[in-house]
């Protein structure tokens, strides 16, 4: 009975912590890879206007 009992809450928190990372994943997605490309975009064409890197 015990065993089952761990077993119930094992899945749950798995079930929660998967749950929390694909909404991670999907705000990731929608949210920060257009902004990545968006960015790069930016970076190559300061490339071929300058004609040099950036430095940081």
């Amino acid at each position: 009975m015990r065993n089952i009992i761990r077993l119930i809450v094992a899945v749950g928190i798995i079930a929660v912590l998967a749950y929390a990372a694909l909404k991670l994943l999907g705000f990731a997605i929608r949210v920060v890879l257009p902004i990545a490309i968006l960015a790069f975009i930016a970076y190559i064409i300061y490339v071929l206007v300058t004609g040099r890197r950036p430095r940081f």
